[in-house]
């Protein structure tokens, strides 16, 4: 829709956030948010990703982007001044605190896209600054009704926000030729980038669980693996299990596609103290996949819609999840249209919501 207060003038946003590479889901959502929003104004973008640096020189970089950021926002003379902000988690919040100072020195209102729950699921300082210093001119971006209702026990009741889920961005994939699955084999699967918090190690144990068990399982894991003793782990692990479970490295585009073609049931037992609404949920999802995951941040309003299960964080995961496979491969086969008709109304709804977040007159700020 036109954002503007009579013909031919746009808003203009300062955007600044990471956008891939490398491809994260907090990058790949904040560069489709900011394109959502360039449909609509005119954006300047700053991107905050680090990149392939670690360590000390992706403190540098950040920084300097911040600054750079800063410097922007100081300058800015548009009218009305407005900033979107992908908000980092943990130490990142740092630079977040800094560029809603520069905010507010210079008269700024902040969307603020909220990506993580470290801040909600802990209470934190820096957030607190940043509220502080720009309550009155801040509009936030929540992921789901979950994430503002923590959000608001935790910090106090947010004036100004809007509910934008991460589903407006992946590409729904309806296929009606496309039969349910009702293969003898149980198909299971995760993508990831492949470490022990984002359940590399539970996979496996799962794997083998399920093997134990007597369930003919196929499992295939996807991902870049960045440790060596994760890389040695599911080698290892291969070798042991034979055909049960395969590794098919990184992958991207069509191979990407194919992967989540292969499988019935997606697994996802993250301990990141970050997880939010994972966009691998989501393209599982849009799929036809049924959904076993950690609950965690929105993960459970993820998948309440299109069949999974959401398991306590405190819970046996393994065990749960064999016992939710059984059962299920008896009642019934993995229903994968019905699932993709209902992540698909959930994508046009939030794709609504976000095509509307800005206003329709400049006067609005």
């Amino acid at each position: 829709m036109p954002a503007i207060n009579s013909p031919g003038e746009r808003l203009f946003i300062l955007a600044v956030g990471q956008i891939p590479p490398p491809v994260t889901g907090f990058a790949f959502i904040t560069a489709r948010m900011i394109a959502t929003l360039a449909d609509s104004a005119e954006v300047e973008t700053i991107n905050m990703s680090p990149g392939g640096r670690r360590g000390l020189l992706k403190h540098l970089h950040k920084g300097r982007q911040t600054i750079w950021a800063c410097w922007r926002i100081a300058r800015n003379t548009h009218h009305p001044r407005l900033a979107y902000v992908g908000c980092e988690g943990d130490w990142g919040l740092v630079y977040t605190a800094a560029l809603a100072l520069a905010a507010r020195l210079f008269g700024h209102t902040i969307l603020l896209h909220h990506h993580s729950f470290s801040y909600i699921d802990r209470a934190s300082r820096l957030m607190r600054i940043i509220l502080a210093v720009s309550r009155t001119r801040i509009r936030h971006i929540f992921l789901c009704t979950t994430m503002r209702d923590r959000f608001q026990r935790r910090y106090g009741n947010a004036r100004e926000y809007s509910i934008v889920s991460n589903a407006a961005f992946v590409e729904a994939r309806l296929d009606s030729d496309r039969a349910d699955s009702s293969s003898e084999r149980l198909r299971i699967g995760l993508l990831s980038n492949l470490t022990r918090e984002k359940g590399l190690h539970t996979f496996i144990n799962l794997v083998r669980g399920l093997s134990q068990s007597g369930l003919n399982v196929q499992a295939l894991l996807a991902g870049p693996i960045a440790g060596e003793d994760d890389k040695a782990h599911v080698a290892a692990a291969e070798a042991e299990l034979g055909g049960a479970l395969r590794y098919i490295g990184p992958v991207y585009g069509e191979a990407k596609d194919r992967f989540y073609n292969e499988i019935d049931v997606f697994i996802f037992p993250t301990n990141y103290v970050n997880e939010a609404q994972p966009t691998v949920l989501f393209e599982a999802l849009a799929a036809g996949n049924r959904v076993i995951a950690y609950d965690r941040g929105c993960i459970s309003t993820q998948i309440v819609r299109g069949g999974g299960l959401a398991i306590d964080p405190t819970a046996d995961f393994c065990g749960v999840t064999i016992e939710y496979l059984r059962k299920a491969r008896l009642e019934t086969s993995f229903a994968r249209n019905a699932i993709i008709q209902e992540f698909q109304l959930e994508k046009e709804s939030a794709l609504t919501i976000a095509r509307n977040l800005l206003p329709l007159s400049r006067t609005e700020f």
